[in-house]
């Protein structure tokens, strides 16, 4: 059957069943399709409850609680993004660790949407901070490259060596 389905204010649709879940959308989100009087919270409608026949508590691990046990927690990044703050750039590693922290909590509160795309954000921004801290490198073992060829000595001047 198809949906339509207000999220973030917006309304959205003709949505296939199928992929409500993966939209975010939770009990209280507001559903219609053709044949309803008005607009309902999705947990109210019949044709939906097989979606959230959980019972909300976090007994099935590895699953979001409340809507239904079956959607998987999106990856965190959260050990890639400390290992790239740790060693290649701390700004944009530290965003990183901020949306990889928000990921468990939004998938925690049912709002599988948010937990998707703060997964998304955390590793884009720990690319950047890879990318970032590597192409720095390699710049500045060029610049030190550059420095050797023009005065030999200056490893000397420099380290003492």
């Amino acid at each position: 059957m198809q949906y339509y389905v207000v999220i973030n204010g917006q309304q959205t649709g003709p949505v296939d069943e199928s992929k409500l879940l993966s939209m975010g959308v939770t009990r209280e989100t507001l559903v219609w399709h053709e044949g309803m009087p008005q607009w309902k919270p999705a947990g109210t409608v019949p044709e939906l409850s097989h979606l959230f026949s959980g019972n909300g508590s976090m007994s099935n691990m590895g699953t979001a609680p409340g809507i239904g046990g079956n959607v998987p927690m999106p990856k965190t990044y959260l050990t890639e993004s400390i290992l790239v703050t740790i060693f290649c750039c701390l700004p944009f590693g530290i965003v990183s660790i901020v949306n990889a922290a928000a990921v468990s909590s939004a998938w925690a509160s049912g709002n599988y949407a948010l937990a998707q795309s703060k997964s998304q954000a955390a590793k884009k921004w720990a690319l950047v901070s890879l990318i970032v801290g590597l192409v720095g490198g390699i710049l500045y073992g060029i610049l030190v490259g550059i420095a050797m060829v023009n005065d030999p000595n200056i490893m000397r001047e420099i380290y003492g060596i």
